[in-house]
């Protein structure tokens, strides 16, 4: 009931403490409720949360759809300034927030460049995916949930590639190239295929086909990967570097459990910091990998002696 009254009531010196509380279940759609009745108002601070890295990040997922419901050119101008944030299910909720906006605005105005250097890094991103796939090998065997967090993971990346392309082509049914893309069914995926052949422009098919055309082998991915990063990965341990660099709780996941598989120490400071990350699989994974540092430093001390 507060926070409905701060809303009918224009509160905006309540903004701040209705943020704060924004990822609680319970209360998430009523507070971007009252936020839409502050509207234009309240955008620049919302802003400040979003950019912020220091706002615990359940807040700032919840903020891509608090500006979307608001919907006016500033707010969209907030969320084309954080394509490129470095948490990826926020640069998911984002994509998905302009997509609305721009479908209900057709004749908005947008600035495509930046929407192009975001899509520029969202496949240079898959790509760098698959290299690390193929650079690991079989270090992930046997661990199903990491793998599957893996594959979470490029569906995502998959989802963010083709709404930045639905951004930049709106005329064209992009969201169904990308059910089409998915389907099991050989003549639905390829007729898919030859869609994207026929509307996207050359600089753009030629990077974005391999990604989905299933007669592409995941070792063809990686290589094509080395020529468009223009960086090799020639060993596990520098899969495992960009695994934890990435940003990306799922890829953190699995470069925990990898430091710990391969027992690389010089990942030991990541591991420890994991170990008190808000993701749950992250903190197990982590634990259960600085459990087998210790434990190999420990045989390692025994040997010497």
């Amino acid at each position: 009931e507060a926070v409905r009254a701060a809303g009918r009531h224009s509160k905006r010196g309540l903004v701040h403490r209705m943020v704060d509380r924004i990822a609680e279940p319970s209360l998430t759609d009523e507070i971007v409720a009252a936020l839409v009745q502050l509207g234009d108002r309240i955008v620049g601070t919302l802003r400040d949360y979003l950019v912020d890295r220091d706002t615990p990040a359940a807040i700032r997922r919840e903020l891509p759809g608090a500006l979307q419901s608001i919907g006016t050119p500033a707010a969209q101008a907030v969320l084309v300034e954080s394509l490129l944030d470095g948490d990826t299910v926020v640069r998911l909720r984002v994509v998905t927030a302009l997509n609305k906006i721009l479908q209900g605005h057709p004749g908005r105005q947008l600035d495509r460049a930046i929407v192009e250097t975001a899509l520029a890094a969202e496949i240079t991103g898959h790509y760098r995916s698959y290299q690390v796939l193929a650079t690991m090998g079989g270090s992930l065997a046997g661990a199903e949930p990491l793998l599957e967090a893996l594959r979470e993971s490029l569906a995502q990346e998959s989802e963010r590639i083709f709404r930045l392309m639905k951004i930049l082509y709106p005329a064209h049914d992009l969201h169904s190239a990308f059910v089409g893309v998915q389907s099991a069914d050989r003549a639905v995926h390829d007729n898919a295929l030859e869609f994207l052949e026929n509307v996207l422009p050359p600089h753009i098919r030629t990077l974005v086909v391999p990604l989905f055309d299933r007669v592409v082998p995941n070792s063809e991915r990686a290589r094509l990967a080395e020529r468009l990063v223009g960086v090799s990965l020639g060993s596990r341990e520098e899969a495992v570097d960009v695994l934890a660099r990435s940003r990306d709780p799922w890829l953190q996941s699995c470069a925990a459990y990898a430091i710990g598989e391969l027992r690389l120490a010089r990942f030991a400071d990541f591991v420890d910091r994991w170990t008190r990350d808000a993701d749950p699989l992250l903190r197990t994974t982590a634990a259960a990998a600085c459990e087998k540092l210790k434990a190999h430093a420990a045989s390692t001390a025994v040997d010497v002696g």
